[in-house]
């Protein structure tokens, strides 16, 4: 570990690199603390931003949303806008699909439209929870409509910002950006979330016996949750490998082979489908909520509170669903087929073409189902432990779920291209300048 610090910062290139991406994460959790003007964000502290969609987003951004900072809103509309250019790249939108197909050109003129779509995005979201939280809870200090607009225009300028400082690490730093200002957001809070565990696990004026009690139930859950990291760890890392031979001479009496491998991870598709899953459920009630209570809002909410046995139950479901459907987004088997093929490779004891579009078609399958099961554990973690667990009931932080997947995820990339950058052997004085 002490090697791996010392390399990090004695090369030049890569202490450049650190520095300028933490600087970046400095200047992006300013922002966050920093209340948009005109905004009292006092009324929303312990309220809305607790539960539903917007729960979700407040746990992505650290607290921004709770405070109404200038960065409330975070990368939200940017991976909203990706997932949506992505989806449309499908044979949907004839230009976009053909885009596709032109590589790095192509992709400049997707993520132009990426942008677009962010702006266009963070002005709804930023309108709609502005209109929403001020007919609530009155956070707007005047009720004037260019105050109003003055904050969603604050909103939006702080989306596409947060957006320009992710783009400039994942260029100019370590890491992918994005990911990185999502992984900031989490662990910024992580510190008081286990002292504030600890205050609600341990009492210091109910005896000596209930605060021995207490510190002990505190240990036992910071080993179950490090236990709960190390197997997300685990899992994140494996990966299911597909041997790929190549023919490396075109003379048939010389014809030799190299030997590689395509490597599948058993959890392909991320974080997305406990997100995806977790924002179709509360997307609806969060909405209800806005209304009036009646009996049938009353019903709707409780069928999709995954608190309750049938929204739990549909949200293990589309936890699965999602899992394959954006494992099979992620991995194309006929593009991979096609590739294979064109490249003079194969897999050993399976014909090229549709014989290889299927082999590898059922290989993600099959560990999907691996890495689907996954995703259900760690997402029934936080909702079954305080039921099972009844003193975690109080803790502020929660076992697994979304945001431990998050964090290792990006820690685990992060440390990745950081091996390989140190590994990349510098040659100077071979060209002068």
């Amino acid at each position: 570990m002490l090697n791996f610090f010392k390399n990090v910062f004695k090369k030049g290139e890569l202490r450049r690199r650190i520095i300028f991406t933490l600087g970046m994460l400095f200047v992006f959790r300013l922002g966050a603390a920093i209340t948009i003007p005109s905004i009292n964000a006092g009324a929303l502290t312990g309220n809305a931003t607790n539960s539903g969609i917007l729960g979700i987003m407040n746990m992505l951004g650290g607290g921004m949303l709770e405070r109404f900072s200038i960065f409330s809103l975070g990368v939200s509309p940017y991976i909203t806008a990706s997932i949506i250019i992505e989806l449309l790249s499908m044979d949907v939108i004839p230009i976009l699909a053909q885009w596709q197909k032109e590589g790095n050109t192509g992709k400049k003129k997707k993520d132009k439209v990426t942008r677009y779509v962010t702006l266009v995005l963070a002005a709804v979201q930023g309108g709609s929870l502005t209109y929403a939280f001020d007919k609530m809870y009155n956070i707007l200090n005047s009720s004037s409509i260019w105050t109003y607009v003055y904050v969603v225009i604050v909103m939006m300028a702080g989306s596409m910002l947060a957006m320009w400082i992710g783009d400039q690490i994942t260029q100019k730093g370590v890491g992918n950006g994005t990911s990185l200002l999502i992984f900031t957001g989490i662990v910024s809070s992580l510190p008081t979330n286990f002292i504030t565990t600890f205050n609600n696990l341990v009492s210091f004026d109910k005896g000596t016996q209930t605060t021995v009690l207490g510190i002990l139930w505190y240990v036992l859950f910071v080993v179950v949750y490090l236990a709960i990291v190390i197997f997300v760890v685990f899992n994140e890392g494996a990966v299911r490998k597909i041997p790929i031979m190549y023919a490396t001479n075109s003379n048939p009496t010389m014809r030799t082979k190299d030997t590689t491998h395509m490597p599948i991870k058993i959890n392909s598709s991320g974080v997305l489908p406990v997100i995806f899953a977790a924002s179709v459920l509360a997307a609806p009630r969060t909405i209800i909520s806005f209304l009036k209570s009646t009996d049938i809002t009353k019903t709707i909410d409780t069928i999709l509170n995954y608190q309750q046995p049938i929204g739990f139950c549909l949200y293990l479901i589309m936890i699965v669903l999602f899992a394959f459907f954006y494992s099979n987004l992620q991995i194309d088997s006929h593009k991979i087929s096609d590739d294979l093929k064109k490249n003079g490779g194969s897999i050993p004891g399976v014909r090229t073409g549709l014989d290889t579009e299927k082999y590898i078609s059922t290989v993600l399958n099959r560990v999907t189902v691996v890495g689907s099961i996954f995703l259900v554990i760690i997402a029934a973690i936080p909702i079954m432990t305080p039921v099972i667990w009844s003193q975690t009931s109080n803790a502020a932080l929660t076992l697994g779920g979304t945001g431990l997947i998050i964090i290792t995820g990006v820690a685990l990339e992060t440390t990745k291209q950081i091996k390989t950058l140190i590994t990349r052997k510098e040659y100077h004085g071979y060209i002068r300048k």
